[in-house]
């Protein structure tokens, strides 16, 4: 309103002088620096990770925009503990091995409070650079003269975020204060990087509507009147960030970090560069250093690699003979962590010291592949081609280790050269490891590096033009199968030679080869759509090729997440389709695609939907006698959608799974029958429907036999999730599956191990016959308060092959009953007790 655009006027006018900080030429400003990066979960008593960095800070002018800046005295402490009674303690091995780089001063552009360009000679490293940077950011002040409130998008160590600012004046203390806020989920240029993602897809639309990743950061600058601007008296910066994978409420990882400049005095004595070059190290944006390869799992002091791998191995190996030590999950993290930080010639050394004791060699190789480090692919190379190591375990330890190692330059051109050895080439099994492999290093690589070049695929798309032209069938697939892997955009055009209908060799190919060479194209339709949907659709709408390739080619059409104009387009070309195969299975896969939720594909499914209205609706009608596609789709972000859609059915307000739409259904439905034991279909108009309760009573039989097989059985594999408490009490999960082959039956239970706390989650499955599976998930204390089962059996429908799942579960002491036809068509048939619906709205009005 007036009045407020009036205030904010008369605002703006109070700072109409307000300046920028100054830097005098002639003097140099002392200032006080700390800082703390601490990293963990917020409770007390759990460990945590961090660094402190105390300094004195010397800024000195070169120029009217060119400055020096130099620590004096840095010390560093490490924070490795239970928080918050331990102490941090002096990183002195840290300290010492960056002593000399924190000692040169580096060089920075600084105009109207904004930092510029970053200098310093060749040897000071990325991870300097960046502590240089952490101080630099705190300088970076966008000061508009004319406003006291404002946003904007201002650049930083994290990006280019946006900042808002707020300036207020404090007359009686003669000073300005100054807060900006980032919010670094709001970033056009975000530094960042995930590790150990690789093979994970992104799905902006989903972090828009939940984010697991909340970061801020917040400063507090006072500012005092000088000569010709202003001076930071002090600043103080707090920057959290908090992750939160499945959306948890209390149990956020958090990264903190705090940083304090402090102004002391100003000194005479100019800041003196190095006699070096001074070369661009570029901006305030953080470098990403590559001194160190990996993230750390388990906290440990390592104050001897060498010696602590010999001790941990000597505990593994005494204290896992007839049963595995509740220690031993703990003790192997801490062997590959210790691992990770030792030099190729301590690895050896233990290796020969133990290669000849089976137990130890056993752990070694179960370690050494997990720690993921080029170092470790070159050792497995060098002990194979010296005999070192059997066929089994060569391929064993290449299969995690390729997964595991960091996939740079180094190190594809590593596997590259294992790839072409002429050793390895003669052992088919293990050149189609190291091979797929490869492709899939140079798909991590390209992740993370966007320009990766296409020179890293030149051996596999000579390999492919070698086999196709001496008609080397196998060799065509693996070498289809790696450029699948590495789905780089270069390898289409080599993919296209193999394409059928596109060139008339490729079609006298086997059809194996044919399907093959159109599944290659997936990973690339993902990242480069445009020029795959021409090529897809092409294949899709050729009826000279074979229906199964047209339907895969079909698949890799709608991974490019085709506009609403193709799939119009598609629609419309199917309606004059002869084949009842491709058109089918074109149909149902559009038709799910109708009913899929996750929020990235939303326009697709509004684009399927169009072109489901443009199709021939006896196209809804054909039996399974013709291919479908069945795609099954479930996104789920908070517990309060579920609600939502319950609500729906309750009401019957679902567009596709209303109460009305059930009945109706169930009404003009023939009776559901098993399969008789000697024949594969019955005859039509069998008897009807027989009940499942066998099944049910022979399940709750075998269950009776044995409520957990743990007290019988050891476990199949078990994984423990442990926390360390200051008091030492156990905290955590432990996750143990369990086999009873006689009956068919698998169980996984989850249990707390906390001290009094009894809560369990239990799986059971059993295969109860060639056409009945049945299974049973129940929680609560010892796995009594509630539960869920479900039995799914084949059948028939009528003359046609079908399918019923029937889920009763148990709620607060009584069993709900649903049961699900699949019908002939693909759509799902839902019957649901009156008490169910009754429930779910007693359920949603308490909540």
């Amino acid at each position: 309103d007036s009045k407020s655009v009036l205030i904010l006027l008369v605002l703006s006018a109070k700072y109409s002088t307000f300046s920028v900080p100054e830097f005098a030429l002639d003097k140099t400003y002392v200032y006080k620096y700390e800082a703390l990066l601490l990293g963990g979960l917020p409770h007390e008593g759990l460990a945590r990770a961090g660094i402190k960095v105390s300094s004195k800070v010397l800024l000195s002018a070169v120029t009217e925009h060119t400055f020096l800046m130099k620590l004096m005295d840095p010390l560093l402490h490490e924070y490795a503990g239970i928080w918050p009674k331990d102490p941090f303690v002096p990183a002195t091995k840290l300290t010492s091995a960056l002593a000399a780089q924190l000692q040169i001063p580096i060089k920075f552009e600084y105009a109207n409070g904004v930092v510029g360009k970053v200098f310093a000679p060749a040897g000071v490293s990325p991870t300097v650079m960046n502590l240089h940077r952490g101080i630099l950011n705190i300088l970076q002040l966008n000061l508009k003269k004319t406003q006291n409130i404002y946003e904007l998008q201002e650049a930083g160590v994290q990006g280019v975020c946006r900042t808002h600012y707020v300036i207020n004046e404090d007359p009686k203390a003669n000073h300005i204060i100054v807060t900006k806020s980032k919010d670094l989920s709001h970033c056009q240029e975000r530094i960042i990087k995930d590790i150990g993602l690789a093979y994970t897809e992104r799905c902006a639309e989903c972090t828009e509507r939940v984010k697991s990743l909340i970061e801020t950061a917040t400063y507090n600058y006072i500012m005092k009147p000088a000569a010709a601007g202003v001076l930071i008296a002090e600043a103080t910066v707090e920057e959290v960030h908090h992750f939160s994978p499945l959306n948890e409420i209390h149990g956020a990882a958090m990264m903190e970090a705090k940083q304090t400049l402090a102004f002391v005095e100003i000194e005479k004595t100019p800041v003196v560069p190095i006699k070096a070059d001074y070369l661009a190290r570029g901006s305030l944006q953080y470098e990403f250093a590559t001194e160190i390869l990996q993230t750390p799992i388990q906290l440990m002091k390592i104050s001897d690699a060498p010696a602590q791998i010999i001790e941990v191995l000597k505990h593994l190996v005494a204290n896992n003979v007839a049963m595995v030590h509740d220690d031993a999950p703990l003790k192997f993290v801490q062997l590959i962590q210790l691992l990770r930080v030792a030099t190729l010639e301590n690895i050896e050394a233990i290796w020969a010291q133990f290669k000849d004791k089976p137990v130890y060699r056993r752990w070694i190789l179960d370690a050494l592949p997990a720690v993921g480090t080029p170092v470790i692919v070159k050792l497995f190379k060098e002990k194979f081609l010296g005999g070192e190591l059997t066929i089994p375990e060569f391929i064993q330890a290449l299969v995690v280790a390729l997964q595991m190692v960091t996939a740079d330059l180094e190190t594809i051109q590593l596997t590259a050269s294992l790839a072409l050895h002429e050793k390895i080439a003669t052992i088919p099994a293990l050149r189609e490891v190291v091979m797929l492999g490869y492709g899939s290093m140079i798909a991590k690589h390209c992740v993370a590096v966007p320009t990766c070049p296409a020179e890293l695929l030149r051996p596999i798309h000579e390999i492919a033009a070698e086999a196709t032209s001496k008609n080397n069938i196998p060799e065509i697939t693996l070498a289809l199968k790696v450029l699948g892997n590495a789905g780089h955009p270069a390898s289409l055009k080599p993919i296209m030679k193999l394409l059928p209908g596109l060139r008339t060799a490729a079609t006298s190919l086997p059809l194996r080869i044919q399907v093959d060479a159109i599944l290659a194209l997936r990973n690339i339709a993902k990242k480069e759509p445009k020029l795959v949907q021409p090529v897809a659709l092409q294949l899709v709408l050729d009826r000279a090729l074979h229906p199964e390739v047209r339907m895969v080619a079909c698949i890799v059409l709608f991974e490019t997440k085709p506009s609403v104009a193709l799939i119009s387009s598609l629609a419309g070309a199917l309606k004059l389709e002869t084949n009842m195969h491709v058109a089918s299975f074109a149909y149902s896969h559009i038709k799910s695609l109708t009913r899929i939720t996750a929020p990235d594909m939303a326009a697709v499914a509004g684009a399927a939907n169009v072109a489901i209205k443009l199709m021939s609706p006896k196209l809804d009608r054909l039996s399974f006698r013709f291919s479908r596609a069945l795609q099954l789709d479930f996104y789920h972000s908070e517990s309060y959608n579920f609600y939502k859609r319950a609500k729906k059915i309750c009401s019957g307000s679902s567009s596709s799974m209303s109460s009305s739409r059930m009945t109706e259904t169930a009404t003009i439905m023939e009776p559901f029958r098993k399969f008789h034991k000697d024949r594969y279909m019955a005859p039509h108009g069998a008897s009807k429907a027989v009940s499942s309760g066998s099944t049910a009573s022979s399940f709750e039989k075998i269950q009776k036999q044995a409520k957990f097989l743990g007290n019988a059985v050891p476990p199949v594999f078990a994984v423990i999730a442990r926390a360390v408490r200051v008091d030492h009490k156990l905290l955590g999960y432990q996750l143990a599956a369990y086999f009873d082959k006689p009956n068919a039956r698998v169980q996984l239970v989850v249990s707390s191990i906390a001290e009094n706390d009894n809560l369990k989650i239990c799986a059971d499955g059993a295969v109860l016959s060639k056409h009945k599976v049945t299974a049973r998930v129940a929680w609560g204390p010892e796995c009594q308060q509630y539960a869920v089962i479900a039995k799914a059996e084949a059948g028939v429908l009528g003359e046609f092959p079908a399918a019923r799942l029937e889920v009763p579960w148990r709620l607060k002491g009584s069993y709900k009953h649903k049961v699900t036809v699949i019908n002939p068509d693909g759509t799902l048939s839902i019957q649901i007790d009156e008490d169910i619906l009754s429930w779910i709205q007693k359920h949603i009005k308490e909540e």
